[in-house]
């Protein structure tokens, strides 16, 4: 008969730390997801757009400047509950029907400042969220019919506006 011997520290660290991996995917606090898209608007405004994800409901919309130090400046807008769903909203406008403003010391977009614009909400009953960092350099570099998109980190992507919207089940999920 063959005894095996105990498990020792090292596999009782290396399943500690596949727990730690698990618990941290699990969290409930999901990745950004590509549902957020940074347009400029006809009239030279900023646009925030929604990726088409059936069963999506979002809470609130913010643009904040990106910078360390100092005071949090942002915009933002909150769905509470009885604001209609939005699929787009403007930024530094007036809130959409049934919306309300809960920041407004972000009133417009300076030359030279990296911002970052969130959508929160969720689909399924999850929290599903998406952020889009850019600079209005990155805005004024968009040609006709292109938004900025998440492409992942602190990066972006110039792609196309139908592109954008068209449906992509990958990116609902939460």
């Amino acid at each position: 008969m063959t005894r095996r011997r105990r498990p020792g520290a090292g596999y009782t660290a290396a399943a500690l730390t596949a727990l730690a991996f698990f618990a941290a995917a699990c969290d409930g606090t999901p990745s950004p997801k590509g549902v957020l898209a940074v347009e400029r608007a006809e009239d030279g405004g900023v646009r925030l757009l929604l990726a088409d994800c059936p069963g999506y409901v979002a809470r609130d919309f913010s643009v904040l400047e990106d910078t360390e130090g100092g005071d949090t400046v942002s915009w933002s807008v909150h769905n509470g509950g009885a604001g209609a769903a939005v699929r787009d909203v403007r930024v530094f406008q007036a809130p959409p029907e049934g919306w309300r403003s809960t920041d407004d010391s972000l009133t417009a977009l300076r030359e030279g400042v990296p911002y970052v614009a969130t959508v929160n909400g969720f689909a399924n009953g999850r929290n599903l969220r998406g952020r889009v960092p850019f600079t209005p350099a990155d805005l004024a570099g968009l040609g006709g019919g292109q938004v900025l998109a998440w492409a992942g980190g602190d990066e972006t992507v110039k792609t196309g506006r139908d592109a954008f919207l068209r449906a992509d089940p990958d990116r609902c999920r939460p």
